[in-house]
């Protein structure tokens, strides 16, 4: 029993880390939550928390089989996420100065329900998580593991990145977190950018 534990202690440690750190999951929920509304925001954050149940419950069942029988698959997620977080650190440095838009009517623009799915699809499509439940969450929840560990496993991986993703949407759905955002989105979005580039290259110079 102690050692299960242990690997889901790992497993969280590794993971609210990379969770917390500025990427495309954490840009889509804060525009969301600024330019739209905090229903808005709320049912992107639904949909990325989704997603990231649905790549856990891959890594989970099969995915780590699949890494073990053909290394190159690991290969292709780091090449292709490395040049993914390449291109989007290096647009936000490109876009770092560009005032964010005024939030609009909770009526306009995309609907709750395109919200959800634009959420699930940003975190499905993420090369950080992908990464991430390819390599060192299938490497955690391996095959010969009890079956409660990797459904424990995966249920705190749901319920993390749920709080975690609503969490924001409410911050930056207020007024106060707003001008604070506005007014430190320069530097928020260079270290944001420069964070991105340089995981992307240690990515690819890790191929």
């Amino acid at each position: 029993m102690s050692h299960e534990l242990r690997i889901l202690c790992t497993l969280i440690a590794v993971y609210v880390p990379l969770l917390m750190s500025p990427g495309p999951n954490f840009l889509v929920v804060t525009q969301a939550a600024i330019s739209q509304s905090r229903r808005h925001a709320v049912y992107t954050a639904l949909g990325i928390s989704s997603g990231s149940t649905i790549l856990a419950c891959l890594a989970a069942t099969g995915m780590g089989l699949l890494l073990a029988h053909f290394g190159w698959f690991n290969q292709v997620v780091r090449v292709l996420g490395g040049i993914y977080l390449f291109y989007i650190g290096v647009k936000i440095w490109r876009h770092a100065r560009q005032a964010l838009p005024q939030q609009q009517d909770a009526n306009s623009g995309r609907s709750l329900q395109q919200s959800y799915w634009y959420g699930m699809a940003t975190n499905l499509s993420n090369p950080k998580a992908l990464v991430f439940f390819a390599t060192m969450f299938a490497s955690l929840l391996t095959p010969n593991l009890p079956t409660w560990v990797r459904i424990a496993g995966v249920s705190a991986i749901g319920v993390i990145s749920t709080l975690w993703h609503i969490t924001l949407a409410n911050w930056f759905s207020g007024a106060r977190m707003q001008q604070a955002y506005r007014g430190a989105k320069l530097m928020i979005n260079r270290v944001t950018a420069t964070v991105l580039v340089a995981v992307g290259i240690k990515l690819l110079l890790e191929f």
